[in-house]
């Protein structure tokens, strides 16, 4: 089993990471943990230096490289993805390893499971974790939104992943992919009819946005990546991604036609639908968090939409198709 963690400028956080896989249920003698790094400027060489773990450089290069590097240094039957700003559960990699082992569908070439946010990370990150666990906060993706039981799925998340080596003889991320690098990966695979495991009850700890700020362009870089990786395909690979756009240009539309008509009409009625979407997640919200931060759902809703949709279109007319900025 070999574990790859990618990393940028991560000193404050891949410790963190290191430490939970150092404290593995899964024979410590079985599994090897490499750091692939991509030319970080801070200390997470010597931060690294302090676990058993070897540690790698592409300078320069992004998630997707990293990630490439990572697949060619593993000498591991298994090759296991998490990242530099989360942390495993101690079952992880054997909870994983078996429910590789025990599967009976052929398609199946990884397994995975969701993410969420830290116990004491900030009120706020924890929000948007609450917030990624409804249908309108995720798209539905299920590292996010909330599967309680284990299904079969087209992708899962790159920090919480264990593939079956054998995939990699003839599949590969793509170098030249930064943001989404996973999502674009997936959907290689998923049209040559693999699949993918989900556990919901193998979860990792990530840290998420821990303020508006973050979260606005997080959600931004989101939307450019997956426009450019749907531009290349001529596909679209999440349903969702074009929805925050058509409402951006549909609510501009409606506004226009009631300036003309100098009469209310279109803003309202979509006025109300966003209103029922977020009374709808701000209750989920709350049933998960207990805390009256969930009236904060609407414009983070408001936020996350905006922004997405306006990276999206970013991502659309730019004229380098290539998903490469660094989240």
């Amino acid at each position: 089993m070999s574990v790859v963690v990618v990393t940028y400028n991560s000193a404050a956080t891949v410790g963190e990471t290191l430490s939970s896989l150092s404290e593995q249920t899964y024979p410590g003698d079985r599994y090897e943990v490499l750091v692939v790094d991509g030319g970080s400027s801070d200390e997470t060489e010597a931060v690294v230096s302090e676990y058993d773990a070897a540690f790698h450089v592409v300078e320069g290069g992004s998630i997707g490289a990293c990630r490439n590097r990572g697949v060619a240094l593993a000498t591991g039957e298994y090759v296991a993805f998490t990242d530099s700003d989360c942390a495993v559960p101690a079952t992880w990699i054997a909870a994983h390893v078996d429910r590789l082992e025990d599967r009976e569908d052929e398609t199946v070439v990884g397994v995975g499971g969701p993410n969420r946010p830290f116990p004491d990370d900030p009120p706020f990150a924890k929000l948007v974790g609450s917030l990624q666990g409804t249908v309108f906060g995720s798209g539905g993706s299920p590292q996010s939104h909330a599967i309680d039981e284990v299904r079969t799925v087209r992708s899962v998340a790159a920090c919480n992943v264990v593939y079956d080596a054998a995939v990699f003889e003839s599949h590969r991320y793509d170098d030249a992919v930064n943001v989404g690098e996973d999502a674009e990966f997936h959907h290689r695979l998923a049209e040559e009819g693999y699949r993918f495991l989900f556990d919901p009850a193998t979860a990792v700890s990530h840290h998420l946005s821990a303020d508006l700020g973050s979260f606005s362009r997080k959600n931004r870089s989101y939307g450019r990546a997956m426009a450019r990786i749907q531009r290349r395909h001529g596909a679209l690979i999440r349903w969702y991604s074009p929805l925050p756009s058509l409402a951006l240009g549909g609510g501009t539309l409606a506004a226009l036609a009631d300036v003309r008509r100098r009469k209310p009409r279109y803003v309202p009625l979509l006025a109300l639908a966003f209103l029922a979407v977020s009374a709808y997640a701000t209750r989920q919200v709350y049933r998960d968090r207990r805390s009256p931060l969930a009236l904060l759902v609407p414009l983070l809703l408001a936020v996350q939409y905006v922004c997405y949709g306006v990276g999206f279109l970013e991502g659309l007319i730019a004229s380098d198709p290539e998903p490469t900025d660094r989240s």
